[in-house]
């Protein structure tokens, strides 16, 4: 039964309880559905960013590598044709391409793949706080209390998202979800003071709203969702990106490996 069916309208003020209900129902139906958007928008984003550094960034990596070292040779023989010591010309090519080996070294580091890492435990408040609210919004959303097919739809996407967010310590999605809870049959509140909580509680809502909606545009303006939307419309049109960029990329590291093979063996010849 929706909240504002538990009201019985007599007098003008009961009608702007009943409004206000029915608002902040619109608007938690908008937080929830803004809430699996962006679920599933994040989740579209990391499977596509963990098939682009499978195909993709070693590649650049490899060409980037390549290439600094290119660069060290050709200088190395630049200062051997100055009669720079030997010495000399090791420190001078440390000393040009410090910054650019640090960032290749450091772009290696980030593409490793990481230990899962540990889950901190949560202070006993806090821990109490996210299973109150699991517990609250599990109970809320589940699929068998939905009134139609839409409502059920929705409620099963929800669920694992708020599994997730338990899971995960995510307090901040729980929080978002669980926006709307009023105390409107406290004896002793007065319909004002129920109406501004009720506003207090629509305004939260909407600022939760606009929050979410600000965070889904940050990431289709994203570079990462940018370039996913880019290879599926190529792949609408029977190009596999990726693919073809692949093989681009291992054609000029190839390129680039023969050219440093010549400048080794010139750097060689000229001791």
């Amino acid at each position: 039964m929706k909240p504002a069916a538990l009201i019985h309208v007599n007098t003008a003020g009961e009608k702007e309880t009943i409004r206000l209900l029915e608002a902040i129902e619109a608007k938690q139906r908008q937080v929830a559905e803004l809430t699996i958007a962006i679920e599933t928008l994040k989740s579209e984003v990391d499977v596509f960013e963990r098939r682009y550094n499978a195909h993709i960034s070693r590649y650049y990596l490899e060409l980037d590598k390549v290439e600094l070292e290119m660069k060290e040779y050709h200088l190395r023989l630049q200062l051997r044709r100055e009669n720079v010591s030997e010495e000399e010309i090791e420190a001078r090519v440390e000393s040009c391409f410090r910054a650019s080996r640090a960032r290749v070294d450091a772009y290696e580091a980030v593409n490793e793949p990481e230990p899962t890492p540990q889950e901190d435990k949560l202070p006993d408040t806090k821990a109490k706080h996210l299973q109150d609210l699991y517990r609250k919004l599990a109970k809320r959303y589940h699929p068998d209390k939905a009134m139609d097919t839409t409502e059920e739809e929705r409620r099963e996407q929800l669920m694992p998202l708020i599994n997730r967010a338990y899971n995960e310590q995510d307090i901040e999605t729980l929080e978002r979800l669980s926006l709307g809870e009023t105390e409107l049959h406290v004896p002793e509140k007065t319909d004002p003071e129920k109406q501004r909580a009720l506003h207090t509680e629509l305004r939260r809502l909407n600022r939760a709203a606009s929050e979410l909606r600000f965070e889904i545009n940050r990431l289709k303006t994203g570079r990462t969702y940018q370039l996913k939307q880019q290879v599926e419309n190529a792949k609408k049109m029977g190009t596999d990106l990726l693919t073809t960029l692949a093989k681009d990329l291992e054609r000029k590291i190839k390129a680039s490996r023969g050219q440093l093979v010549r400048l080794i063996n010139m750097w060689h010849r000229s001791k």
